[in-house]
């Protein structure tokens, strides 16, 4: 399919050259190469959608592994791959969003740390002494076409991953803008 349609184009663009220079020949056939490889397409990505699928599919894993709806599951921020140190907003965005379904099935999930914009300072931290009894941790990967995201429910106690999820989400101009990481400036003295 994509050969013909490389055919067609190709030959729309025989006109052009009776009408044209070589240069607009260049530039036309640029310009639908670029469209017919998708370059201008940005496909629809409902972020929300994907992070009540993972926490939907989680909460059957948290169920087979015995996780009581009163554990305390502490949600941390995603870390990038290539820079374990650093998050963007989409690593606080998906636990917080994948958390928040989490809630609404009955799971005591603590946000305070993936709260971001809106919701900064929206989630209490839990009395001090108390401690999660799980934790929800992952990382993403942003690639070209598309970002990888992994996440875990991890125990405490024995360091199991009792719940888990991974997929990927194909890249569009909006998880570009959520994966970028902050500028960050800093000091080293001798």
């Amino acid at each position: 399919m994509k050969k013909i349609r490389t055919i067609l184009a190709f030959c729309s663009l025989f006109p052009l050259v009776a009408c044209g220079d070589p240069f607009t020949f260049k530039l036309a056939s640029v310009g639908v190469i670029a469209t017919m490889e998708g370059v201008f397409k940005d496909p629809e990505i409902n972020l929300k959608e994907k992070n009540y699928a993972a926490a939907d599919y989680m909460a059957t894993q948290l169920q087979r592994s015995n996780v009581s709806y009163g554990a305390n599951i502490h949600a941390l921020p995603l870390v990038e791959m290539d820079n374990p140190s650093i998050s963007s907003e989409f690593g606080l965005s998906v636990p917080e969003g994948i958390g928040l379904r989490l809630i609404e099935l009955g799971y005591n999930i603590w946000l305070y740390d993936v709260a971001h914009g809106g919701n900064a300072g929206l989630y209490q931290e839990p009395p001090k002494g108390v401690a999660p009894d799980y934790k929800m941790v992952g990382r993403y990967a942003v690639k070209d076409r598309n970002v990888d995201v992994y996440i875990r429910v991890i125990n405490t106690k024995t360091s199991h991953v009792v719940a888990q999820f991974d997929y990927i989400m194909p890249m569009n101009s909006e998880l570009r803008e959520l994966s970028k990481t902050p500028v960050q400036i800093f000091r080293i003295e001798n």
